[in-house]
């Protein structure tokens, strides 16, 4: 984990910040999440229900770990909405690489909601966001953010951070759940 968090850095201090068009991926990725978890859990809702049937060894997962899920990108997407408004070039630059870990792993998310809709063979809530808006602003991201000059190797670390979040995240749950036991 160590060496995620000493990669992460080293992107943060080796980017470059991002013109208009990245200003504006940075704020949409916001909005695409808030209706992705909308879509997940009010309307039209139902991911737990629908989580439990996809993966039945986590049924015993409390609705808290759904949250603190969810809370972790909507906190950082938050706070590098405020840096993003900040003016220094040093605060704006270390964005970049932090939005494209996160659009990753949502993508990945975006991802897995399609594998349990097709695995399930039922509508897996958040998966219409996830594939609409979620993915294909992950793509522009990279996209823009390499052609504005972002070297290909920090947009390839970036994007590699969102492999370690997942098993972290798989980790918290079933330390979670044995806690619960």
């Amino acid at each position: 984990m160590e060496v995620a968090s000493l990669a992460l850095l080293v992107v943060v201090l080796l980017a470059k910040p991002p013109g208009t068009m990245g200003k504006a991926l940075l704020f949409l990725l916001p909005v695409a999440f808030g209706l992705h978890v909308t879509e997940e859990f009010i309307w039209p809702g139902g991911f737990i229900a629908w989580d439990n049937i996809y993966r039945p060894q986590y049924t015993d997962s409390a609705g808290s770990y759904y949250v603190r899920v969810n809370a972790i990108p909507a906190v950082s997407l938050f706070l590098l909405g405020l840096l993003a408004l900040s003016k220094p070039a040093e605060y704006i630059g270390s964005v970049v690489p932090t939005w494209l870990t996160i659009a990753a792993f949502m993508s990945w998310n975006a991802l897995f909601h399609l594998r349990g809709a097709i695995r399930t063979r039922r509508y897996s809530p958040g998966m219409m966001t996830g594939l609409t808006l979620l993915l294909p602003l992950t793509i522009a991201g990279f996209v823009h953010f390499l052609h504005a000059g972002l070297p290909p190797w920090i947009a390839a670390v970036s994007g590699a951070m969102a492999f370690t979040l997942q098993p972290v995240l798989n980790l918290i749950k079933r330390i979670g759940l044995k806690m619960a036991a």
